[in-house]
């Protein structure tokens, strides 16, 4: 009995909360971790050796002289390696691919894998209450470079001007002062202000300082070199993944725009089919928040470059996939789910005793 009062309790809570995917998603989702491993021959230069702070990664050097060959053949890419020492860059399990990305052993490279100017940016753009972080990755072509460019700033600066917070949302200060009849889901955990913004951020695809970067921000797929690549990030650094600029549109930007502002469903944030960037930043510092809730997730915001595993895109027609998360559920249903429950509690205490 004790255990189904308790559930009953769970599954009277709200279906979903107020606040905006965005905002849920910097407060309250930890990021998922990396992890590096140095591989070397022998004494491992000190320079390649780190320990790792307010970084989603876990370090780990690993001296193949020391090592059996059955731990020898555990480590996954090692057969990629040609020389010594090099890095391999273990992606988090929510990327759904094991393949590590593989890298120079050098100091430079060590530092570009850890952070870089674009990541910087992102990060500050985001802190200051950015929505989102466009990342427009240059092509060769520069026409079609200034043409998405020209496209998503017009369809950006529109959506800021159309798009509102839901209704709801309680400011972290003011929880106290509306009743003590609220979900705590709908209250802010942080005082960064909650706008609707955009911002975009140009990086040439060739930057050497972001080559590390440019390779997680796209999961290492690779496109034609003339094509621009945008690549929308949120949270403490998370994204859906890239599209390809010609198969950008106002309506998918806008579309993403509105799922990404409206008001958060509740899921488990694995069955999200987007992925955690690398960032180092101690998130929790930065928003004055201890709370960290990982209960919500987001479904698939636009086609990800290369992912045969999503479905085909809509027609404009039935284009309505995002904007069906954030319908709330009907009132009647909210109104008979707390009736039923209490009418089945009754009867199973009453059976009870």
């Amino acid at each position: 009995m004790k255990y189904l009062l308790i559930f009953l309790v769970v599954t009277a809570s709200p279906l979903a909360c107020q606040v905006p995917v965005f905002r849920y998603a910097l407060e309250r989702w930890q990021s998922d971790s990396f992890r590096l491993q140095l591989i070397h021959r022998g004494e491992a230069p000190a320079e390649l050796s780190f320990e790792p702070k307010h970084l989603n990664l876990e370090f780990e050097s690993v001296n193949l002289e020391k090592i059996t060959p059955n731990e020898r053949f555990s480590i996954i890419g090692l057969e990629k390696l040609t020389e010594y020492p090099a890095f391999l860059l273990h992606p988090p399990e929510s990327w759904g691919n094991n393949e590590p990305l593989v890298f120079p052993g050098t100091k430079s490279t060590l530092e570009s894998i850890i952070d870089s100017p674009l990541r910087q940016r992102i990060k500050d753009g985001i802190l200051e209450g950015q929505s989102t972080v466009w990342i427009l990755v240059e092509g060769t072509d520069q026409t079609a470079n200034e043409a998405i460019f020209k496209l998503l700033n017009d369809t950006l600066l529109e959506a800021q001007k159309n798009i509102q917070i839901p209704e709801g949302v309680i400011q972290a200060d003011q929880a106290g002062k509306v009743g003590e009849d609220i979900n705590l889901d709908d209250v802010l955990r942080s005082s960064i202000p909650l706008q609707i913004s955009f911002k975009i951020e140009r990086v040439n695809r060739n930057d050497p300082a972001e080559q590390a970067f440019l390779r997680i921000l796209t999961a290492n797929r690779h496109s034609p070199s003339e094509e621009p690549l945008v690549v929308p990030v949120f949270g403490r650094g998370r994204t859906p993944g890239p599209l390809l600029g010609s198969s950008i549109t106002a309506e998918t930007v806008t579309t993403a725009c509105e799922y990404l502002c409206g008001a958060c469903s509740c899921q488990v944030k694995s069955g999200n089919p987007g992925y955690d960037l690398l960032f180092q930043t101690d998130w929790q510092e930065k928003l004055q928040s201890g709370l960290v809730v990982i209960d919500k997730s987001l479904p698939t915001i636009l086609p990800s470059l290369n992912d045969e595993s999503l479905p085909k895109q809509e027609s404009p027609a039935d284009n309505s996939s995002l904007k069906s998360y954030v319908v709330s559920s009907p009132k009647i249903l909210l109104l008979a789910i707390p009736v039923i429950l209490l009418i089945g509690t009754i009867f199973l205490l009453k059976k009870s005793n």
